[in-house]
């Protein structure tokens, strides 16, 4: 495979899966190298798993949204039956409306749990990673708005 990048012509063995052998300019380099610093100063974004293997990633992410999602329904719930008791007129004492108010603090900060690596950009590479840098933000400010 010819790639020209910068003028220069890049060799690559495409039939070598693990690390290429490139020419560059004349002169011998490794290209998982190259790609990695010009993917790190142009994307600021580096793939990695921290869990180490994709079978494990996929575990948490699959076991990071059924509680998500669990969280936030429960919490629904919560806010419902009090919002239908005031609706019908009924008097709520404090513990009701202070349940209300971490209920809405659960749904929050659980659909952002829920929606988890969907919100992350797809250039990090990680699993179910669709998002894109505004998503990420938003992510971010909802994250943080709730832990502080």
């Amino acid at each position: 495979m010819n790639v020209s990048l910068a003028g220069c012509q890049i060799w690559c063995n495409v039939r070598n899966v693990g690390r290429y052998r490139v020419r560059l300019a004349d002169k011998c380099c490794d290209f998982q190298e190259y790609i990695d610093t010009t993917y790190r100063t142009a994307m600021s974004y580096e793939p990695f798993s921290c869990l180490g293997s994709a079978r494990n990633e996929l575990i948490v992410e699959i076991f990071q949204k059924i509680s998500g999602f669990l969280s936030a329904l429960g919490s629904y719930f919560v806010v419902s039956d009090i919002a239908r008791k005031v609706w019908h007129g009924k008097a709520t004492d404090p513990y009701q409306r202070f349940m209300v108010g971490l209920s809405l603090y659960d749904i929050i900060f659980s659909s952002m749990f829920f929606l988890g690596a969907w919100l992350t950009p797809k250039e990090t590479g990680w699993l179910w990673a669709v998002g894109n840098t505004a998503s990420c933000t938003a992510q971010g400010f909802f994250f943080w708005l709730e832990v502080v």
